[in-house]
């Protein structure tokens, strides 16, 4: 295990001595840097062009008022054991999310738009966050003893980690009918919380995540939360008519913004995780959201949610559909615990065939539908974890054991996100689409660029993934060079990929050109390769890969 620095847990950055030192805040304690905030400052005074330099330079060394991650090396996050740096994963969700800008989604305006520059902005930070995590302490001791060139005011400013919010809000002002008043706070928001979110993941579950795991994380929680945020105050300053699509979503962005309220506030105020408080405290939560989501719906939500599930008899049959798969998950789980006749490894890949199972028929019959249920699933399951973590009586013993068949080698911090990562990850698609989904009609023909991203995750994990364990495990012979996955292994998982997209364009429910054929086979062909080669958690890689070329069938 590495070891953990107890480094502080925010930096304001500044310049004033020319050398860009951070100053330190040490758990509350703090030391000014040199320059206009404290110590002695070095820069002269002058008139004219100098003094404008001056009050330039003073007006970049304040503006980050909001704290950025602390710049920590690489050996001293803490992070887990056996896999690489991962930081090529940073790039994956703004890949994802970049179709958003595409004149096919003009019609979602403008929240397609908005998610896009948002996840480039991330991006654009995630890798401002490797440089100030791993590269700057490197950088800064390699030249102890040479005496560094003083950097110039531009490029101050274009190191700055907030740059990147004032660029994105320029674009939004310029792409969509955003107010600049309003999308400066949202960027400002968005990248504070992927420095805080990250930061936090690293300090509060050591050995969990590797370096690109906590980034995608930290991506996803702000990109997440400040577009959930931009949905709700549009709809209270802009009220109207609501579609049963976009009510699903102003729901799933109010439940958003609650739990990470609600997550917050357990780990900021530590009494709250305590037995007695921390029920009653969920309970209340669960109540404002209740409130908060009627409001904002005007419609009592428990009404609301009953005539949802009633509105097509497709939803009832996904229901009973749905309620089935988990009495056999539990009851194969059960038996499977109690014979000791079930290796794990085969346990999860079942896991993976149910899944499967309930994604398919929801895409094709019920999208809407079926992204609300997901991000119900998911959001109990964030819930749960919260509860075995913090050893909440009396559901800790009971989560720990349930949770025990999702184990494998990458649970090795206090976290077990096995099972998480295998539902977001199938779910993520869904939840990257531009635009709110809509109801399909039972036989009509979807177009490939319209289903198939959204199977991504199912054809990348719970297909691919599963016919190349199996694959391996009967007909493997050769293996990729440092792993134990095989060539044949990965073979058997891009073809079973096709098959059942095969199926899908055989049984009428997709039309699939000669062309996207190629594509699909070459996008296949390349997760398959990255399954095979990757320390990182494949349930959340996979997915993310498969989706941006899917986009362009």
């Amino acid at each position: 295990m590495k070891p953990f620095c107890h480094h502080s847990l925010f930096t304001s950055f500044t310049a004033a001595d020319g050398r860009g030192h951070a100053g330190l805040m040490v758990y509350g304690e703090a030391k000014a840097p040199p320059g206009p905030m404290g110590g002695t400052n070095t820069a002269s005074t002058g008139s004219g062009s100098q003094g404008v330099k001056h009050s330039l330079k003073a007006a970049l060394t304040t503006l980050p008022t909001l704290p950025v991650a602390d710049p920590l090396h690489l050996n001293c996050l803490n992070t887990r054991s056996g896999a690489s740096a991962g930081v090529w994963l940073v790039v994956l969700v703004p890949l994802a999310c970049l179709p958003g800008l595409y004149n096919t989604y003009r019609h979602c305006h403008p929240l397609p738009h908005l998610q896009a520059l948002l996840a480039i902005q991330v991006g654009v930070c995630g890798a401002h966050l490797y440089q100030e995590m791993c590269l700057a302490h490197g950088q800064k001791m390699a030249k102890t003893e040479e005496v560094r060139q003083k950097p110039s005011l531009l490029l101050k400013f274009l190191t700055h980690p907030y740059t990147p919010s004032l660029a994105t809000t320029i674009a939004i002002s310029l792409l969509t009918d955003i107010h600049p008043v309003l999308a400066l706070p949202l960027t400002l928001l968005c990248s504070w919380l992927l420095f805080r979110v990250t930061h936090w993941l690293f300090t509060t579950f050591p050995s969990s995540f590797s370096l690109g795991e906590g980034a995608v994380m930290g991506q996803s929680v702000a990109l997440a939360v400040t577009c959930s945020l931009h949905g709700i105050i549009s709809r209270i300053l802009w009220p109207q008519k609501l579609s049963h699509p976009h009510q699903i979503s102003l729901f799933i962005q109010t439940a958003i913004v609650v739990v990470s309220v609600l997550v917050g506030t357990i780990y900021s105020v530590p009494m709250l995780r305590a037995p007695r408080l921390f029920l009653p405290y969920l309970c209340v939560c669960g109540v404002v959201g209740v409130g908060l989501a009627s409001l904002l719906l005007g419609e009592w939500v428990p009404v609301w949610l009953w005539e949802l599930l009633n509105l097509s008899p497709a939803r009832l049959f996904l229901m009973g559909w749905w309620f089935l798969l988990t009495i056999f998950a539990v009851s194969i789980t059960t038996w499977a615990r109690r014979k000791n006749c079930l290796p794990t490894t085969v346990l999860r890949k079942v896991y993976h065939v149910v899944i499967t199972l309930v994604f398919v028929p929801g895409v094709l019959l019920e999208p809407s539908f079926l992204v609300l249920a997901a991000t119900a699933a998911t959001m109990a399951c964030l819930l749960l974890e919260v509860m075995r973590v913090e050893k909440i009586p009396p559901f800790a013993d009971v989560i720990s054991q349930a949770f025990t068949p999702f184990l494998d080698e990458k649970d090795e911090g206090p976290l077990v996100l096995s099972h998480i990562y295998l539902l977001a990850g199938v779910s993520s698609p869904l939840w990257l689409t531009p635009c709110p989904l809509g109801e399909a009609k039972v036989g009509e023909t979807w177009q490939a660029n319209a289903v198939l991203p959204l199977l991504a995750g199912v054809l990348a994990v719970g297909v691919g993934d599963t016919a190349a364990s199996v694959g391996g495990t009967y007909l493997g012979r050769r293996r990729w060079s440092g792993t134990k996955k095989t060539v044949e292994g990965s073979l058997c998982g891009v073809v079973a990929q096709l098959a059942v997209v095969a199926v899908l364009v055989g049984g009428g429910l997709v039309h699939l050109s000669l062309g996207g054929w190629g594509r699909l086979l070459v996008s296949a062909a390349l997760v398959a390769v990255v399954e095979a080669l990757t320390d990182q958690v494949d349930n959340i890689v996979l997915p993310l890969m498969l989706y941006t070329p899917l986009m362009d069938l």
